[in-house]
């Protein structure tokens, strides 16, 4: 196949009779050879045809055999430069190309009183936030509502959506009309749900950028691969819970901690060229490298940072807690054992970072006003990223006071952990940690937080519907805008956000306030927190008898101190 090229010149180009008429047009030099050609060509082809005045027809009819506008848009250039502006063929033109290649974007100029006078718009105009709407998303509106007269749509489907954009690409007309909906019927359905999913099957999938960045290996600790054969093989028969009838079997969290610690046990055996085995000599030796590489008071976030009495003994703890399930030999087990309680020892030597957390909280009444302020500024809220996100934060803070979840618990799901009786929404976790059962009847105080959840900022009218939706399909609770559910350190983060630390101190909050009824209050703050451990009763129900003892006490020296005061 050969292709023809124009080689003329600009001087041989003009000379031709039919330019005659435009030799003084003013912007004639400005016309660039390329479309002066084109321009050349139209005016044969126009003869040729016998055409006076230009339609759609003529203009797509010179360019049929091309697949793409780029001679169409070189025309337009050069009757632009050579027509005075108003010139209907300049309009004429544009059309052709819009239909030769079809555009995202209508260039339509309708101004606002036109729009606003139209006969579909009558139930709208008066509306109070029509004022708000740009005139952009008021022109897509607009046509919207022509578009669903014409085909005597009632309530959209997302099908109608979709045709509504049918001959466009991308999902912005669909995004232009959701902001409409939102500004002139805030609340509505239409916009959150049917219009959003219509936008989501509109959009191209996002790709996931999790795992795209490798995480850099760890300085401290060797690679799971590289501990010794037998201790991965008794790891993963802990994973799985293959153990014998008598030995214990640890919480998924437990597993992952004891690995990290041995983990950093074999990089500092390696490091110091000694036998990958656990041996108190090898404990020691960690500890001494824990305690080198411990940041200085001045850079420290807090005292004794990495080397706490806690730290250590945690780790020490998970060795033994491994050491017992391999079966070491007796004497440095019992070794292990003592240095273990030791440790133990020192820990009321230093005030444990969550006690100096726990201070600083504000009380139950703050806690609670504080997740109504974030549950009522929701509702004024226009954003509705930003309104899903105070949704979900008062709720947080609003559920973890009543009932500290461990974050692995915390990723609830409608229908599976809790429900509704018709009356109240009801709890039912099975725990993970400790594998105790948590259920019963919520308290009314969380209604109106769950029932924000399961509205989603939409109008409380449908509150019902949207339940038996959110409960029949298994919802997460807590999900983003897009529906996804958040991550389960979420609680957390909210918490360090509006309390200044981790969601984990709503459990020592239960154990102080019900702490202060005695015995039975240690009982109900284990079982709302879902604690079995003897020490854990121990530990706290002595806490509750020496409150009561100084409580006592107090007492005992105000009635002393008012009766000299009144024998003065």
């Amino acid at each position: 196949m050969t292709k023809t090229y124009d080689t003329r010149s600009r001087e041989e180009l003009l000379s031709a009779p039919h330019f005659a008429p435009y030799l003084g047009a003013g912007r004639l030099a400005e016309i660039g050879l390329r479309e002066l050609r084109t321009l050349d060509a139209f005016f044969l082809y126009a003869a040729a045809q016998d055409i006076a005045v230009p339609e759609i027809e003529d203009f797509l009819a010179f360019v049929a055999e091309d697949t793409s506008p780029r001679r169409l848009e070189n025309l337009r250039t050069a009757l632009d430069r050579l027509l005075p502006d108003g010139t209907p063929v300049l309009r004429t033109i544009r059309d052709a190309i819009r239909i030769k290649q079809p555009r995202s974007r209508v260039c339509d100029r309708t101004d606002r009183d036109t729009l606003l006078a139209s006969l579909a718009m009558a139930p709208y105009r008066d509306l109070p936030a029509m004022a708000e709407l740009g005139l952009e998303d008021l022109r897509v509106f607009a046509r919207f509502l022509d578009f669903s007269a014409a085909r005597s749509i009632t309530v959209p489907t997302v099908d109608d959506y979709l045709a509504f954009a049918g001959d466009v690409a991308s999902s912005r007309r669909l995004r232009s009309l959701k902001i409409a909906i939102e500004t002139l019927l805030p609340g509505s359905p239409a916009a959150h749900v049917i219009l959003a999913e219509a936008i989501a099957r509109k959009s191209p999938p996002r790709l996931s950028r999790a795992g795209s960045k490798p995480r850099p290996p760890a300085a401290r600790r060797v690679e799971l691969e590289d501990l010794p054969d037998e201790w991965r093989a008794q790891l993963s028969r802990m994973r799985v819970g293959a153990v014998a009838v008598h030995e214990r079997a640890y919480a998924a969290s437990v597993i992952d901690s004891m690995i990290e610690v041995l983990r950093e046990f074999a990089r500092v055996q390696i490091d110091a060229g000694a036998e990958v085995t656990i041996t108190i000599e090898g404990i020691r030796r960690m500890e001494a490298r824990r305690t080198e590489l411990a940041p200085d008071a001045e850079t420290a976030r807090y005292t004794l940072q990495g080397d706490r009495p806690a730290t250590r003994h945690t780790a020490v703890m998970r060795l033994r807690q491994f050491a017992e399930a391999l079966g070491i030999d007796g004497l440095t087990l019992a070794a292990i054992r003592a240095h273990e309680n030791a440790l133990r020892a020192d820990l009321d030597s230093v005030v444990p970072l969550k006690a100096g957390r726990y201070n600083r909280l504000p009380d139950l009444r703050e806690t609670w006003r504080l997740a109504h302020a974030l549950l009522e500024e929701s509702r004024t809220t226009r954003r509705r990223q930003s309104q899903l996100r105070l949704i979900n934060e008062a709720f947080c803070i609003a559920f973890w006071t009543l009932i500290p979840l461990r974050l692995e618990d915390g990723q609830l799901v409608w229908a599976r952990d809790i429900t509704f009786d018709g009356a109240r929404y009801q709890v039912d976790i099975d725990t993970h940690k400790e594998g105790e059962p948590l259920r019963g009847r919520l308290h009314p105080g969380l209604t109106p937080f769950l029932d924000a959840l399961v509205c989603r900022g939409m109008d409380a009218a449908y509150l019902e519907h949207f339940r038996q939706d959110a409960l029949g399909q298994g919802l997460p609770v807590l999900r983003d805008i897009s529906g996804r559910q958040l991550s389960r350190e979420y609680p957390s983060t909210v918490w360090r956000k509006h309390m200044g630390t981790g969601a984990h101190i709503a459990r020592m909050r239960i154990h102080s306030e019900l702490g202060q009824l005695g015995p039975d209050g240690v009982e109900m703050a284990l079982a709302m927190n879902a604690q079995r451990d003897p020490r854990t009763r121990h530990a706290y129900q002595s806490e509750s008898v020496a409150q009561a003892q100084r409580r006592r006490g107090q007492d005992m020296i105000d009635a002393l101190m008012a009766e000299a005061f009144d024998s003065v």
